[in-house]
């Protein structure tokens, strides 16, 4: 009788604990907003800008797992412009100067920005620290 007793007061204690469970295991507080933005900048590598290639704005979360990340190519001038959504973005650039040995490295970082609504000037930099990487400014 005691075995039930002690199953029964388990089974309450997980239950209560688990009542104020966050439905996404304890996902950090993220936007599921699907309002998008406009976002211009300018690549640069090493503080030059590149003239080829593209920019991946990865806006996928685990409150938007359905959105589809944008993708826009890099100018001659090295601009580029694009619609995202707002909130934290994880931006990927692609261009032949990251495919050199010496910038291989850096082929793959992903660089956070947080795109508000309006419109966005945010450059790009790699290395992230040659600069102020997904610098911000709200127009």
């Amino acid at each position: 009788m005691r075995r039930f007793h002690l199953a029964g007061w388990t089974a309450v204690t997980l239950l209560m604990a688990c009542g104020g469970c966050d439905p996404h295991g304890g996902a950090p507080s993220v936007s599921g907003s699907l309002e998008e933005a406009t976002v211009k900048g300018t690549v640069r590598v090493y503080g030059k800008p590149v003239n080829n290639g593209s920019v991946i704005f990865n806006c996928v979360n685990i409150r938007r797992p359905n959105a589809t990340p944008p993708q826009a190519p890099i100018k001659k001038d090295g601009t580029y412009e694009i619609k995202t959504l707002v909130g934290q973005n994880y931006v990927e650039v692609s261009c032949r100067e990251l495919a050199k040995a010496k910038n291989r490295m850096f082929a793959d970082t992903q660089i956070p920005v947080m795109v508000q609504a309006g419109e966005n000037t945010i450059d790009l930099d790699l290395p992230p620290n040659s600069a102020t990487p997904g610098k911000t400014q709200t127009q």
